[in-house]
């Protein structure tokens, strides 16, 4: 019973608390990658704290499953994880609500990933039949003629993923603006930030109902363009990227390309003005590492919870105990 509420309280304490610290905290903006991982392992975890309390609930299968992994006396393992509150409708109720849940999140997954799917395939249609390649010295990028400047990238495989440019960006930016545009987009892809997106948008669509972590998708878009303007940054420094955003929001609407990852994608205003303050030196180094540990503990405390008692009577069902 006591492991059972710890990971329904753990569950709860992700997606509320802990999320809408990780909105309103400061240092996200100064560490985006740092913070990207810490949502996703809270993220996980509350998947797996909802899936062990189930299984739990549920407890037949589980209680089978520790006893046999850890040779454990049935009656204990029994008395540790379920007791007498568990009536006969409550375990088959949470049986049922594991099945339809899994379902769902499937199903999610792959409406998703059609969708995904078949808008990047009439985006690459579009740019390698109407879009030219020899406009920008570089095979991945094509130029597409539109009245809106825009900057973005098709995903794929290596030799399948494209970045395009519209004319009035290229006529508009700078040399040093244009290729820290674009090296921002490549960064999208070396960091694969539609996958991210996507598992974002699918977890929030399993738990946007209950309020649970409702800001994760718009979170991780949000530092995600962050993290690529960083990386953008380290290469032709953090003016040259603030002046391309900026130039290409002044012109007026921008192109908005579902799915993919943009240039002017979320929040440009927050991302200028934090492109032209200092970046702060502290603690620069330690903020990789220490989110590195967290998001390991944050990740394996569902699974220390769940296993806890089980190990504890470990060898028990040959002891006779």
């Amino acid at each position: 019973m006591l492991v059972i509420a710890a990971l329904f309280a753990y569950a709860v304490l992700l997606g509320g608390p802990v999320a809408r610290l990780l909105t309103r905290a400061r240092w996200v903006t100064r560490f985006p990658q740092a913070a990207l991982r810490s949502w996703h392992a809270c993220a996980l975890s509350l998947l797996a704290s909802v899936v062990g309390f189930l299984l739990l609930v549920a407890h037949d299968l589980w209680e089978h499953a520790m006893v046999w992994l850890f040779r454990a006396d049935e009656p204990l393992v029994h008395e540790a994880y379920g007791g007498s509150w568990l009536v006969a409708d409550i375990p088959r109720a949470a049986l049922a609500v594991l099945f339809l849940g899994a379902m769902t999140l499937i199903g999610l997954t792959l409406r998703s990933l059609l969708r995904l799917r078949r808008e990047r395939n009439r985006h690459l249609l579009t740019a390698d039949a109407l879009g030219e390649h020899d406009r920008i010295h570089d095979p991945d990028v094509r130029v597409l003629r539109h009245t809106a400047p825009a900057v973005f990238c098709i995903p794929g495989t290596r030799n399948n993923s494209r970045i395009v440019v519209t004319t009035t960006a290229l006529d508009m930016l700078s040399d040093s603006e244009l290729a820290a545009a674009l090296e921002h987009e490549r960064a999208h892809l070396k960091y694969r930030h539609h996958r991210a997106f996507l598992a974002a948008d699918v977890l929030t669509s399993a738990f946007g109902w209950s309020g649970l972590s409702r800001g994760y998708a718009q979170q991780v878009r949000r530092l995600a363009e962050m993290a690529a303007d960083d990386r953008a940054a380290q290469q032709h420094g953090r003016r040259a990227v603030a002046s391309a955003l900026l130039e290409m929001c002044a012109a007026g609407p921008t192109v908005t390309v579902s799915g993919l990852p943009a240039m002017t994608g979320t929040d440009p205003a927050e991302r200028i003005r934090r492109l032209i303050r200092a970046t702060p030196s502290q603690a620069k180094a330690l903020a990789p590492a220490l989110s590195l540990a967290v998001t390991a503990l944050v990740l394996a405390l569902p699974v220390i919870l769940a296993l806890t008692p089980a190990a504890l009577l470990a060898g028990t069902a040959d002891s006779g105990c």
